[in-house]
This record gives C-alpha cells, sequence and structure tokens, in this order.
C-alpha cells in the first residue's frame, strides 16, 4: 500500500469514527503513531 493510499483512508477512518475524539489529537502523531492509528481503526471496521 502506498504512503498516500494509506494516509487518504486514514482521513476517511477519522471521519467515520469521529465520536471517538481523535482527531484533534492527530496533528501531534508521528508517522509511526499515524500507522499505529490506522491500523486500529482498521480493525474496527473489519468487525
Amino acid at each position: 500500500m502506498s504512503h498516500e493510499t494509506w494516509l487518504e483512508r486514514l482521513e476517511m477512518l477519522l471521519v467515520r469514527f469521529s465520536h471517538l475524539g481523535i482527531g484533534a489529537d492527530v496533528a501531534s502523531l508521528g508517522l509511526i503513531e499515524l500507522w499505529s492509528l490506522y491500523v486500529y481503526l482498521s480493525r474496527l471496521t473489519d468487525g
């Protein structure tokens, strides 16, 4: 998966899970932390 692809998908996941209140903290996260957040939110969508 390319760098832009997962970051774009992360943005969509953040909108989908906005009720978790994560959006405000995203700007302060590093690339590894963003990847971890992406993996976590992706797992939530898989059920």
